[in-house]
This record gives C-alpha cells, sequence and structure tokens, in this order.
C-alpha cells in the first residue's frame, strides 16, 4: 500500500487529517496539500513520517492508538466502549495468550517425549540386542516401583479408494433383495455406515464393522471383498499417553491432551 493511502485510511481511523497532522509533527495543511498533490517541494519526508508513526502496514494490519478493532473489523475509539466489554476483551485476550504458552509448552514437550523415547529404545535394542515394543511400535514403559508409566501408540490413518463405490452398488444390490419384504430401517442401518462427516470423511471404523458381519450371501462377501481393496493407509500418528497408578492400583492417565499436536 502507498503512503498516501496509508495517509487516508489513518485520518480515516483517527477521525481527522488534523489527528493525524499532529502525530506525524506537520500541519493540517500540509497533510491535506500531500494528499491532493499540491504540496510544495518533495513528499519523501512526509512519506517517511507516515511510514514511520504508522508502521508502513495498512490499518486492516495495524490497529491505531486508541482504538480497537470488532467484530466486524471497525475501528471503534477506547473511550467509546463499554467497561464491561473491555474487561471481558482484556480477560478473553489474557487467557487466550495464557493458553498458548501454554500449548507451545506441550508440543515442546509432545516433541523432546517423542525423541527421547525413541533414544531410549534404540539404545536398549542396541545394548540388549532385544527389540522392545509390537511390530508397529506400540510399547509401554514402566517406572522400577510399579507406579508410572508411559505408553507410545502408533495408529494408521485410513481411507478408501475408488473401490468403495464398488461395496456399496454390491451392497445396495443385497440390500434390495433383503428388504423386498422387510423393513426399511435395515437399509437406514447400513446407509449410516458410509455416511461421511463434516469435513467429507468416511468413519473406517464403520466401514471395517460391515466386515464382522457373519452374512454368507456371496453378494455380500463380494462387497466386503471390495472394501479390503479400497482400504489404504495414508499415514499414522502417534499418540503418548503416561499414567500413575492410585491406591488401588489402576492406572489412571495423567491429563494431557496430545492428540491435536
Amino acid at each position: 500500500m502507498g503512503w498516501k493511502s496509508l495517509l487516508r485510511k489513518a485520518a480515516w481511523a483517527e477521525g481527522s487529517q488534523a489527528a493525524v497532522a499532529r502525530r506525524i509533527g506537520y500541519s493540517p495543511a500540509a497533510v491535506s496539500a500531500a494528499l491532493t498533490g499540491n504540496y510544495n517541494g518533495g513528499t519523501e519526508a512526509i512519506a517517511a513520517k507516515v511510514l514511520e508513526i504508522y508502521g508502513g502496514k495498512s490499518m486492516e494490519e495495524q490497529t491505531p492508538e486508541g482504538y480497537k478493532k470488532n467484530a466486524v473489523g471497525h475501528l471503534v475509539p477506547i473511550e467509546a466502549i463499554k467497561e464491561e466489554d473491555l474487561a471481558r476483551d482484556e480477560f478473553v485476550l489474557a487467557s487466550i495468550e495464557q493458553a498458548r504458552r501454554i500449548a507451545e509448552q506441550v508440543a515442546a514437550f509432545k516433541l523432546s517425549l517423542s525423541d527421547d523415547m525413541q533414544a531410549f529404545l534404540e539404545l536398549a535394542a542396541e545394548k540388549y540386542q532385544a527389540r522392545l515394543g509390537g511390530a508397529r511400535g506400540n510399547v509401554t514403559l514402566t517406572s522400577f516401583d510399579g507406579k508410572y508409566q508411559v505408553l507410545r501408540a502408533i495408529s494408521d490413518q485410513l481411507d478408501f479408494d475408488e473401490n468403495l463405490q464398488a461395496a456399496k452398488a454390491l451392497i445396495d444390490e443385497c440390500l434390495r433383495e433383503w428388504t423386498r419384504d422387510s423393513r426399511v430401517e435395515i437399509k437406514a442401518l447400513i446407509d449410516q455406515a458410509f455416511q461421511v462427516d463434516k469435513k467429507g470423511k468416511i468413519n473406517a471404523k464403520r466401514i471395517l464393522g460391515l466386515r464382522k458381519l457373519n452374512i454368507k450371501d456371496p453378494t455380500w462377501l463380494r462387497a466386503m471383498e471390495a472394501i479390503g481393496d479400497a482400504l489404504t493407509v495414508t499415514g499414522s500418528r502417534t499418540y503418548f499417553r503416561l499414567y500413575e497408578r492410585d491406591e488401588r492400583g489402576n492406572y489412571q492417565q495423567i491429563p494431557l491432551d496430545f492428540s491435536g499436536i
């Protein structure tokens, strides 16, 4: 954004060209002349002052001193805002700032925990020529007194390719035959498994749950085979859970939500 556009927006935000003039150390007449292109002499100095005072950022990005943006992006003078609204704003902003700091600490702890656990497992495997954990990398480490545990679980992220549409067509063929003289709720229960969430993703657990049904119909079996062919692993996610044993001997998870990190 050019310095003239910035100056115009500053005048709008400050309420007048005179207010802007006071802030940049020029007369209102000089500011008006600069905006209309009638300023006598070079404008390099006034342009530099505008960029210095207003940070060289657009007014959409910068909130001038003495103003706050409301929910629709309008600048409102602080003195025109109710005290309870200012108090609420201060509380929310302080809470968000604290939450961000805690989230950064949790993220750093997860990264450190992941690196340290992997280093320990590699050291143990090298020293004792033994592999700790399952084939997929799942492992639980327990303290010497049995009071604490650290669990690492690796979960595959599943998705389906175009073969899932073939499976759905075969299942619909079965349902047309089975529900000819039966209740339509059966079809609704099957269709529910193929519904997508708000992100447009199919729930893999519901689809795979259909394969557990003990149905011997040849068409159904072909549909289940198509589901198996459609299943793909698109990645994996590592989970960590930390536990402490209570006085009754049951392990209770220490509440740290790593899932979104």
